[in-house]
């Protein structure tokens, strides 16, 4: 009886797995040609015709009174009767997915694209009709195969479909076509805007940065030949910046060049500083500016050569990369080498990729040889710009900002990163390189796997490199000008805001005063003036100016008096003019001011950004308290009923859970009270040694569950005692505590460590605290205390930058500990509460 049943599909499946997994028409076409690729072919050729019928196409053909088809010919190496039979015609059969299991490849020969023997399927959202005609390598036969859609309408299995097979001499040594007659939607290809389209479609699946290694695509719709966007030297001429990723066994390595044209900043004053001082030299002393400030970057800057003005590099290992997925499939060493070794090779590996993205100022004129106007060169770069995913040159359905560069970009006009509207690229890899990126059998992107999500978390590293670049070179640019402009105004850049807009008060004080000045002479030189008008008047009605009258002496008068009044008008001219000298430098002084005005308003949105969130956990806290009061009333009042009560065990058992995660909360809320604002500036004498006991026990219930721990060693027996607010003190310890903690438990979650241990030593007026992690990445070592540095995936940057001014604002400091580990990082903090001790004023 068991023989009567076993598993069938009915033909309905195959539009399922077809039609409803092949997004579009052009996706269908390509997979089709990707079939043309795994079989070895140099070439595959498209032919879509609207108009003739399939006799046209193949005298052979089983359709011949079908009009409109799409010819796909290739010279791979073909099918032989055995592959169509157990191959082709079954569905979800691929010997491609055997080949790439066992790595069965023959030296030289492609690895295939596809393995889910589902490609194929896709036919069927393009035509009625299909046939194929194949023969293989060696072979005297060409087999011709031929189906209808419709046939799979009103059987019940899918075996019982009809399918036709001839054979006929081979008159080709090797090849494939495909022949699909009847198009279901002939209107989909007819007209310049279709044919624009698929142009445009099959740019998105076939690389257009470069040709396919050993293979060439051509298409022809009713016999006009389709040209897809191909990114040529002359476009990509134009970026104003290109960068580049490389990706290889761990080592990521990225590039990155800028024009000198980019980084010409807004803003009359700074354009003109520009044009004066970084033009006119070709930016010589501008690039040995900005090279002398790479020093504390993680990257590093060098000359560029031709039209880029700078070069930037920068490498990581990828294995320790923040967040980075470890390979669950790979067993874990137990030896204490192979533990070392197993770093590399518990890290979920994607595979080697490339890329490259350019980035264009569409603000700036284009050369105008390459681009007959400005607006055909914006609306070419918006038109085309995307980051794309290409495999073996062939295209992964991933969104137009794969990138991510959207999520980045805040939209403001001081946003000096990739914008997604503005940056073509690709990112490039392969079916032998990267088997591990899987694709989904939709084709709309990957599976997110962990080799997928380290993919991903590579590639946010890299970005990230493309906004530190930028942003360092124009911000940079910014800075130098500025400099120039302070230089000019004889004004100290370092003089703070308040004491220069006093100064410039002060200058336009002594403007007012001079005009008082300059109105009162303009008034005496006035009556002046006259007065020496009517005494040229009287002396021109005398017979003789210099005879010896009266009238004679008193022109004589008059005259010595109005030469004595220039003379002071002079004088007081001589007074205007050094006040317009002084109220230029103050003019020049005001924009140093406005620039440090605009620097510092920029500063504090993210501060601002910053105490909302402190402001929030404020408000936070006090509303958790009130609910947690709320609870436990509650949860007393159950506890007293259920007493005399005959209740089930298990509500009990509720009831004393939810008392004990009350009292939980609790004890969370009583140690982030000290630290809220009403409380903050109360200072006491604090016991060090048992502050330290304290807000350890504290963080050790915290990882109950975890292999983390804290050792506290004392190394002296002298009394440790500070005055400061315990607030401030327990954000000090808790930012410590907090960070280690994270990267701790980075190294645990790679398999690096078995257990996580943070070490503090005390030895009065000195703190040691670090931990056995992977230390401080030397890219920060020199900007590690200031605000939003951070090499933390999503981290703000603050909580160092909070204890040093918590500690600076009481006396204290802190500093990395002088001393490395094994891997040549630093790896502890010392803070030193000298300025902090209580009683030191008595003993001093």
């Amino acid at each position: 009886m068991s023989s009567e049943f076993r598993f069938d599909v009915h033909p309905s499946v195959v539009f399922q797995l077809g039609a409803d997994l092949i997004s579009d028409d052009a996706q269908a076409l390509i997979e089709l040609v990707k079939n043309s690729y795994d079989a070895g072919a140099s070439y595959a050729k498209i032919e879509i015709d609207t108009q003739a019928s399939a006799k046209v196409a193949s005298e052979l053909t089983l359709f011949g009174d079908q009009v409109g088809f799409i010819k796909i010919s290739d010279d791979g190496h073909g099918m032989t009767r055995e592959a169509i039979r157990d191959g082709w015609l079954v569905v979800s059969n691929s010997a491609k997915r055997a080949q790439k299991r066992s790595k069965l490849i023959a030296s030289g020969a492609r690895t295939p694209l596809g393995d889910k023997g589902l490609g194929r399927l896709g036919a069927q959202r393009l035509a009625e009709n299909v046939e194929v005609f194949t023969c293989a390598v060696g072979g005297d036969i060409e087999y011709q195969v031929g189906f209808s859609w419709h046939k799979f309408e009103g059987v019940a299995r899918l075996s019982s479909v009809e399918v036709q097979a001839i054979e006929h001499p081979a008159k080709r040594k090797h090849g494939t076509t495909l022949l699909l007659s009847g198009l279901r939607n002939i209107e989909r290809w007819k007209g310049p805007d279709a044919k624009r389209e698929l142009e445009e479609r099959l740019s998105e699946l076939v690389s257009p940065f470069e040709a396919i290694e050993k293979f060439d695509l051509i298409v022809t719709v009713d016999g006009t030949k389709l040209a897809p966007a191909q990114f040529s030297k002359r476009l990509r001429n134009e970026a104003d910046s290109t960068f580049s990723i490389a990706f290889g066994e761990n080592e990521l390595s990225a590039t990155g060049k800028v024009k000198l044209r980019y980084l010409e900043p807004g803003g009359h004053d700074r354009a003109s500083v520009f044009a004066a001082r970084v033009l006119k030299d070709g930016g010589e002393k501008l690039r040995e500016f900005l090279q002398a400030q790479t020093a504390n970057k993680g990257f590093r800057a060098s000359a560029g050569s031709g039209k880029w003005f700078l070069k930037f590099e920068q490498t990581w290992d990828a294995s320790k990369l923040d967040k980075i997925k470890a390979d669950s499939d790979k067993a874990k060493a137990d030896s204490d080498k192979a533990k070392a070794d197993s770093d590399k090779a518990n890290f979920a590996n994607p595979g080697p990729f490339r890329g490259e993205l350019d980035g264009f100022d569409l603000d700036s004129l284009p050369e105008q040889s390459a681009f007959g106007s400005r607006k055909e060169f914006r609306a070419k770069i918006k038109a085309l710009a995307a980051v794309r995913v290409y495999r073996d040159g062939f295209g992964v359905r991933v969104d137009r900002d794969f990138l991510k560069l959207s999520k980045a970009w805040t939209g403001g006009g001081s946003w000096y990163g990739l914008k997604p509207a503005n940056t073509i690229g690709f990112i490039a890899i392969t079916a032998a390189g990267n088997p591990d990126l899987v694709e989904t059998t939709d084709r709309e992107g990957f599976k997110h796997t962990p080799h997928y999500q380290n993919f991903e978390l590579l590639l946010e590293e890299f970005v990230g490199f493309t906004h530190d670049v930028l942003e360092f070179c124009r911000r940079g640019t910014i800075d130098f000008c500025d400099k120039y402009i302070a230089e000019v105004a004889q004004v100290d850049p370092a003089l703070p805001p308040e004491e220069l807009a006093r100064r410039v008060g002060s200058h336009f004080e002594r403007a007012t005063k001079l005009g008082e000045e300059i109105e009162t002479i303009r008034k005496a030189t006035a009556t002046r003036v006259d007065e020496l008008r009517r005494a040229v008047e009287s002396v021109q009605q005398q017979p003789s100016l210099f005879g010896p009258t009266k009238e004679a002496a008193a022109a004589q008068k008059v005259l010595e008096q109005a030469r004595s009044a220039l003379e002071k008008m002079q004088l007081s001219m001589s007074n205007v003019a050094q006040w317009v000298q002084e109220a230029a430098k103050a003019r020049e002084g005001h924009r140093v001011l406005q620039i440090q005005i605009e620097q510092f308003t920029e500063r504090l949105t993210r501060a601002h950004e910053a105490m909302g969130l402190g402001l929030t956990a404020e408000a936070l806290a006090h509303e958790i308290a009130a609910i947690a009061d709320g609870l436990a009333t509650r949860v007393a009042d159950a506890q007293r009923q259920i007493k005399s009560a005959a209740v089930p065990e298990s509500v009990k058992a509720f009831v004393r859970h939810v008392d004990a995660a009350v009292a939980a909360l609790r004890k969370q809320l009583a140690h982030l009270d000290p630290s809220l604002r009403y409380v903050r500036e109360r200072r006491e004498v604090i016991d060090i040694n048992a502050f330290l006991e304290e807000i350890a026990a504290y963080h050790r219930e915290r990882w109950r569950e975890a292999p983390l721990a804290v050792e506290i060693t004392k190394l002296s027996r002298k009394d440790f005692s500070i005055e400061i607010n315990r607030g401030k003190l327990t954000q000090i310890f808790d930012n410590l505590f907090l960070n280690g903690e994270y990267w701790l438990r980075e190294e645990l979650r790679l398999g690096r460590l078995e257990q996580g241990v943070i070490k503090i030593e005390v030895q009065p007026p000195l703190v040691w605290f670090g931990d056995n992690g992977r230390g401080i990445d030397p890219a920060v070592e020199s900007s590690l205390f200031d605000p939003f540095v951070t090499t933390r995936r999503g981290g703000r940057g603050l909580g160092l930058f909070i204890v040093r001014e918590f500690l600076e604002s009481e006396g204290g400091s802190i500093s990395l500990y002088p001393e490395r580990n094994k891997s040549g990082r630093y790896y502890a903090f010392e803070l030193n509460f000298s300025g902090l001790i209580h009683g030191a004023d008595e003993r001093e």
